[in-house]
């Protein structure tokens, strides 16, 4: 399971054959895995079976912490964002390859906050349906 699913990737999760994206998968600490290939799924976050980013992919053995390079994104699933199940958005990280041969990672957008996310929920103004269908003598 990766913190990008649905919320993200809709074209992919909702279109799968039109929308594929190649997939990569990396050890913690930036290095490509290297483990025995295994056919898998790479799931999202939301609530329902079908938030599958990558069905029945032959990737290295995927282990908790790994981390999961989802190519072919760019600005359609970077922009396209909804907040379903109140999930935030997450960070975007670029990539690049130092002079030793060693994958690097650099913030691009860092991840919605949950204050941030309530803020845009409208949060800020949850009284301001007070009272409202309540019978007159009940609102005082």
């Amino acid at each position: 399971m990766t913190h990008a699913g649905a919320q993200v990737a809709t074209r992919t999760v909702f279109a799968p054959d039109a929308w594929p994206l190649r997939v990569a998968a990396f050890a913690s600490d930036g290095t490509l895995k290297e483990s025995p290939d295994l056919v898998q799924d790479v799931a999202g976050p939301c609530c329902f079976a079908g938030d599958l980013v990558a069905r029945a992919r032959t990737l290295p053995e995927l282990s908790p912490g790994d981390l999961i390079a989802l190519w072919d994104t760019g600005a359609c699933y970077f922009s396209t964002h909804f907040a379903y199940n109140s999930l935030p958005r997450p960070a975007v990280h670029g990539f690049w390859t130092d002079g030793e041969g060693r994958t690097r990672f650099a913030t691009i957008r860092r991840g919605q906050s949950l204050a941030e996310l309530l803020a845009e929920s409208g949060g800020p103004e949850s009284g301001g349906l007070q009272g409202v269908g309540e019978p007159p003598a009940a609102r005082g």
